[in-house]
């Protein structure tokens, strides 16, 4: 199985408390047990398409991604959050626009604190009616701004600041392999367990849909320990 390249080095990851980013955070934690470097930060982010109910949703992110920075040994950075405002409206260019803003913040954060890489775990669905474009938008805009914001950092001597996307066009089934490999503990995505939420309910069933092998194998093991990649 071909597996994202993931940095040493100290990062800033957005999480949004989904698979991907509980793998960014376990894949960070595993490389960076391999050097001395200081624990990456993880920033609470929502980056996603859906507002409705959004206040419920980030009141389950923030700490199911608490949980996994204490599983993994990283740090939750409690006074920065990346959410979209609350009026925002389901219109296109608003949800570019915040994804924009987002990555800007993660960027500067990233470089006020000496830190290179920002980790934005998106993935764009196999089922994405335009998925080709969607993961072409996604490498521009982080690629964009990543100069942008290396503009400023090489006028006050920081750090060049780099925004990667290791899983954006990984498959179902891949992301699933990843996350056995690595024993994630599924039943502490933000969506697991939350009945009264769509999205929850919808995110939960694609899931158990990825692959039935996989799913068996992740259910909930709270004494798991992560394993290394070969």
């Amino acid at each position: 199985m071909i597996v994202p390249r993931f940095t040493q080095e100290r990062c800033l990851i957005l999480s949004d408390a989904d698979i991907e980013s509980m793998l960014a955070i376990a894949m960070a934690s595993e490389q960076q047990s391999l050097s001395s470097t200081e624990p990456s930060i993880v920033v609470p982010a929502w980056w996603g398409r859906e507002r409705k109910d959004l206040d419920l949703i980030i009141s389950a992110i923030e700490p199911a991604s608490h949980k996994h920075t204490q599983r993994f040994g990283l740090m939750l950075d409690q006074s920065m959050v990346l959410y979209p405002p609350e009026t925002s409206p389901e219109s296109t260019v608003e949800y570019s626009a915040h994804q924009s803003r987002m990555l800007t913040d993660a960027a500067y954060a990233a470089m006020d604190a000496g830190i290179k890489r920002v980790i934005w775990p998106i993935r764009i669905a196999e089922n994405h009616p335009h998925r080709i474009k969607a993961i072409g938008d996604v490498l521009d805009r982080a690629l964009l701004i990543s100069r942008l914001v290396t503009l400023d950092a090489e006028k006050s001597g920081a750090p060049e600041v780099i925004i990667e996307t290791p899983f954006v066009d990984l498959s179902d089934r891949h992301i699933g392999e990843l996350a056995l490999d690595m024993t994630l503990p599924i039943s502490s995505a933000w969506w697991w367990g939350i009945d009264t939420l769509e999205l929850a309910r919808d995110r939960h069933q694609e899931w158990q849909q990825c692959d039935a092998r996989q799913s068996a194998l992740l259910e909930p093991k709270p004494d798991a320990q992560t394993t290394r990649l070969h």
